[in-house]
């Protein structure tokens, strides 16, 4: 099965967790939706499973690329919930997990927002006010990308 890895800041949380949710719905039979609380509670390694994820969907935002641009981190109770420092060395000049990178917008992107080097157009999303939910041809076109 394949896992797809969900990264997104706090303040991303709340759409961040409605598009997973929506995801797990439609993908359960072939790929398992993860974020970084899942990792967490499972007291795993957070490189180890970016590396060994079939896809990562990244929630692009001004806060998330601040973070990412200036290698900072998001903590709760002494957890990181965000790594900018791990996701902007993670992508950077890395072919192969860039070519599994998915980033999907729900604000209007900014020419600021962190999008790194090399990432084909094709593979960022931008869904600023559109609702979650089927039928939207967004969610399909995301979710073929993910399938892949």
């Amino acid at each position: 099965m394949k896992c797809v890895l969900f990264l997104y800041s706090e303040s991303d949380s709340a759409k961040a967790e409605q598009l997973k949710d929506y995801l797990q719905g439609k993908l359960r039979k072939v790929a398992d939706l993860r974020n970084i609380t899942d990792i967490l509670a499972e007291e795993q390694d957070f490189k180890k499973e970016l590396s060994r994820s079939s896809c990562v969907v990244l929630t692009g935002s001004r806060h998330a690329s601040s973070l990412i641009q200036n290698k900072r981190q998001e903590t709760e109770d002494d957890f990181i919930t965000f790594d900018g420092k791990e996701i902007h060395d993670a992508f950077t000049g890395n072919k192969e997990l860039l070519d599994r990178l998915v980033i999907v917008f729900f604000t209007e992107r900014n020419k600021n927002d962190w999008i790194p080097t090399g990432l084909d157009e094709s593979r960022i999303f931008y869904l600023p006010g559109e609702k979650i939910q089927r039928g939207n041809p967004s969610l399909d076109h995301l979710e073929d990308c993910i399938n892949l």
